[in-house]
């Protein structure tokens, strides 16, 4: 490309003019020159309206064979039903899409989908299987810590809101921070936040909060989700301190074990890259989402998840990448029926409009429901400070009387011994 043509194609670019660029410079330029908005837009609109060789002639086979996927999956469920379109699809992201990819956290590198699939979720299932022996008397104190702790939230007469930001708040206020877990023990993640000298990341998190609101009440049938955050994946987080831990791994790593740590392949894109925690609402008809790390609520609702911490309305933060990762995170397919049981209540009609839906769980909610367990938990603790202090009173005024009656004896046998 010569200076004439890279100078009218920076003109075209100010003047925001990418149509023109793809026409007078094909494909290629206008997906390197076009803002990834536009672009997402435009896929969108032509989606919509199946246009599905204008998106193979300006996009690429690459972003083709993505649309065909959903276009396939849009068809089915139009055409059948929803289960069958969420099976389909299940069976296509196994298959397909992924083929020069490898497993995470298996050691066994250069594996298609299919392989993946199977070994990691076996590899997990043993490893969980193990350390609920090796860890057993770990996972007994943590179960009994937190069955103690559900009595104490249900003796506060919460609803549910306040008991979701409660449970996020009291797990912040109760660890060390944020930081790359310690024991990170397989199948039981929330272990690394069984103490006030715990940390832990997303995954942490997500699994204790999600054993604490079980706990509290088995009808909110609390698991975890594995989503992909968006890039630019941020929205205003409730009124929750967070505190970040630094530097906390041992520096004294070995270069064996740094080489181990090199070989674990991150597949975002196949498994998702965060892990929030979903629940029950029977009385809405919803499944909310809860983000511990990023405190704040959600609905996943027709397939897709909402934070209602957003600044957007109705903008996407998380997309669900449910399907992969479970048999690989949930160790095996006899869980993956729970994800598209998942999936095809979130196409359910909610009990709650809209606004409803952010009036009772938006953030303005969230805060409030901050502030009201706060403060009840502050009154608890100084009815409970001054019941000791009632006890101590009467205790007190017990022991002078026994004393006084002590004193009374003392003298009447003094009197008898002197007759």
């Amino acid at each position: 490309m010569n200076k004439e043509t890279k100078e009218q194609m920076k003109k075209l670019k100010k003047e925001k003019k990418y149509d023109e660029i793809y026409f007078k410079y094909g494909s290629k330029e206008y997906v390197k020159n076009t803002p990834r908005k536009i672009k997402k837009q435009e896929i969108k609109k032509l989606f919509s309206e199946g246009k599905y060789i204008d998106i193979y002639n300006k996009y690429g086979e690459e972003q083709y064979n993505k649309i065909l996927l959903r276009a396939m999956y849009k068809e089915i469920k139009e055409n059948a039903n929803t289960l069958k379109a969420v099976l389909w699809r299940i069976k296509e992201n196994i298959i397909a899409g992924a083929k020069n990819t490898a497993i995470i956290a298996t050691g066994v590198l250069t594996l298609g989908p299919p392989t993946v699939a199977v070994v990691g979720a076996e590899f997990v299932k043993e490893e969980k299987n193990k350390n609920s022996v090796i860890y057993e008397e770990d996972i007994q104190k943590y179960n009994e810590k937190i069955n103690q702790y559900a009595k104490e939230v249900n003796a506060m007469n919460l609803n549910d809101i306040q008991i979701y930001m409660k449970v996020m708040d009291d797990m912040w206020g109760s660890i060390q921070g944020y930081g790359t877990p310690q024991k990170n023990i397989m199948g039981f993640p929330e272990l690394d936040l069984a103490t006030e000298d715990g940390y832990g990341v997303c995954r942490n998190m997500a699994n204790d909060v999600a054993k604490k609101l079980n706990a509290i009440n088995p009808n909110y049938n609390a698991r975890t989700m594995v989503v992909q955050m968006d890039d630019n994946g941020k929205y205003t987080i409730a009124n929750i301190e967070r505190n970040f831990v630094s530097n906390i791994q041992n520096n004294e790593q070995s270069e064996e074990n740094q080489e181990e740590q090199n070989k674990i392949i991150k597949l975002e894109d196949f498994t998702g890259n965060h892990l929030v925690t979903i629940l029950d609402s029977t009385e809405d008809n919803l499944i909310i989402v809860l983000d511990p790390t990023n405190p704040g609520i959600g609905i996943y609702k027709d397939g897709e998840i909402t934070m209602l911490n957003s600044d957007k309305e109705g903008e996407k933060i998380f997309e669900a990448k449910e399907y992969v990762s479970s048999f690989i995170t949930k160790g095996g397919m006899e869980n993956i029926t729970d994800v598209i049981k998942d999936y095809v209540k979130s196409f359910e009609k909610s009990n709650l409009t809209n606004k409803q839906i952010e009036e009772k769980y938006g953030i303005e909610a969230q805060n409030n429901s901050l502030n009201y367990v706060r403060q009840k938990k502050n009154t608890a603790r100084a009815e409970f400070l001054k019941s000791i202090e009632v006890k101590d009173d009467k205790e007190k005024s017990n022991n002078e009387v026994q004393k006084k009656h002590e004193e009374n004896n003392k003298n009447i046998s003094q009197e008898e011994n002197e007759r």
